[in-house]
């Protein structure tokens, strides 16, 4: 079992006008990213918000136990997840990148 295999289905939130064909984009964009992450993907919650100045999509993954938050605006919603979407795997492959966090160890 890869760590894409354990990759939900996100819940998607929706705010003003947004077509089904845009949040089907989103939701493919998203899942694609999630690819990099480095560890299981135990939830995902998508928001696309026409209301706000803008088009706004936000993004907040939990990867196995890490938040990840990630945010866009754009001039459209598809320009806002294409910028999501890169920013996103950029996240997650500096998660992969750093070394594994634990407890500090004190010395005396």
């Amino acid at each position: 079992m890869t760590v894409t295999d354990l990759v939900l289905d996100p819940q998607v939130h929706i705010h003003g006008t947004v077509s089904r064909e845009v949040a089907g984009y989103a939701r493919q964009k998203v899942l694609a990213a999630l690819h990099h992450a480095p560890a299981p993907v135990l939830r995902i919650r998508l928001t696309l918000d026409s209301a706000a100045p803008g088009d706004r999509v936000d993004v907040q993954v939990d990867v196995n136990g890490a938040g990840v938050h990630v945010h866009a605006v754009g001039e459209t919603m598809t320009e806002a997840v294409d910028l999501l979407q890169e920013r996103l795997r950029s996240r997650l492959r500096h998660m992969r990148r750093r070394p594994a966090q634990g407890p500090r160890v004190r010395t005396v």
